[in-house]
């Protein structure tokens, strides 16, 4: 994937189903490359877990470079990385 300083680009992974699981997005170098959730607005309910559509993530390009982003499952409520779902190699270019 490319993506050029500044700008943001969404990944859609689909729901993993059973409510027991989260998703969660990481990137190898952060001062690459960001990623976070998509922001819901208006405000949702978060508790509700039986929502089945598509988790959106957002990839930001920080400074030229080069990441990994890796997309993983996890058991709600515990650390570690997961099982990965999707990784993708994201290339920041300058404007």
């Amino acid at each position: 994937m490319r993506v050029m300083v500044g700008e943001i680009k969404e990944v859609s992974l689909p729901a993993q189903g059973d409510g027991r699981t989260e998703l969660i997005g990481t990137s190898d170098n952060q001062e690459v490359v960001e990623v976070s959730r998509q922001q819901l607005a208006p405000a949702v309910d978060t508790l509700s877990r039986s929502k089945s559509g598509p988790t959106v993530f957002q990839i930001k390009g920080v400074t030229s470079g080069t990441a990994n982003v890796v997309f993983s499952a996890r058991p709600l409520n515990q650390s570690g990385n997961g099982q990965p779902v999707r990784t993708y190699v994201v290339r920041v270019v300058a404007k």
